[in-house]
Parts: C-alpha cells; sequence; structure tokens
C-alpha cells in the first residue's frame, strides 16, 4: 500500500493599492533601497552589493534590518524602472526562509495616480510550526506591504513638491 503524497503550497502574500503619486516618483522611492530605514518595521537597510548597471538595479543585494533580530538579505533579480523590480530572499536570520520571488509592480493609470501591485511567495520551512509560521508572516508582510505603499507615495509626493 503506497501513502499519499500531501504537497502544501507556500503562502502568498498579494498587496494591490492605487496611490495618488506619479508612478516614476514612486518607483523612485522604492529603488532607494538605502531608504528603506524611513518605513515602519525598518530598521536601516543598506547595499551589500551595488547592481550591475544601476547601483539599485538589477544584481543589488541590499540588507534589510526589520524589527528585532530579524535581518533579510535580498537580491535585486529584475528590474524595469519605472514598471517594476523583483528581489528574492537570498538569506534570512535568526529563521531561515524559502522565497521563491517578491514582485512589485507600478502601473500609471494617469499622471498622478498609481497602482501598485506587490507580490511575495515564501515558507519557513520548519518542520510542524512552519506552516503556521509562515501563515502568520504572510498576515504581517500584508500589513508591511500595504504600509510601506502608502508611506512611500507620501515621501514620494513630499519630494516632488
Amino acid at each position: 500500500m503506497q501513502c499519499p503524497v500531501y504537497r502544501l503550497t507556500m503562502p502568498s502574500v498579494r498587496v494591490e493599492e492605487t496611490v495618488e503619486v506619479a508612478r516614476d516618483a514612486l518607483f523612485a522611492v522604492f529603488a532607494d533601497h538605502e531608504g528603506y530605514g524611513r518605513f515602519r518595521g525598518v530598521k536601516k537597510c543598506e547595499l551589500t552589493r551595488t547592481g550591475r548597471s544601476e547601483r539599485n538595479g538589477l544584481g543589488a543585494i541590499r540588507r534589510v534590518h526589520l524589527a528585532g533580530p530579524v535581518v533579510l538579505d535580498e537580491e535585486i533579480v529584475a528590474f524595469d524602472a519605472p514598471n517594476s523590480y523583483e528581489y528574492r530572499i537570498i538569506r534570512a536570520r535568526p529563521i531561515s526562509v524559502k522565497h521563491t520571488l517578491g514582485r512589485v509592480e507600478l502601473e500609471a493609470l494617469d499622471a498622478n495616480r498609481t497602482r501598485v501591485l506587490w507580490t511575495s511567495t515564501f515558507e519557513i520551512p520548519i518542520p510542524i510550526i512552519g506552516k503556521a509560521m509562515s501563515e502568520r508572516v504572510a498576515v504581517q508582510f500584508t500589513r508591511a506591504f500595504k504600509a510601506t505603499i502608502h508611506a512611500a507615495a507620501a515621501l514620494a509626493t513630499k519630494q516632488a513638491a
């Protein structure tokens, strides 16, 4: 008798928000990795490697220090300014994270309105409790992504003034 195989799906976070700011100005805030310390929940962010053709672009690695002891090293794996960028977590501490992909897409709806779609797929690969932890983290990431989008829009508006 063969045992059934169960496939667990990785949690996915999908946040879609429309903000009153020009796409290019908003993208500039999102692409300023070292400025992420301005966002709630981020203590600081630093580049540990610059991008190939642009400082914050393709190939850049940012180290994001979150609340508490959490540190994420994220590599920019696609960069299409001012439309989108993709990243993946290549190292997380103190807890390991298996991260498939994060993507931030910006669509100009008109001169001063932008639709932002932020997605991220990941799991915390810890036996027994990893699934529950991943689901809890997904809720926190959803809140954080929404807050970051609105904070970035406020910063972009302020910088444009």
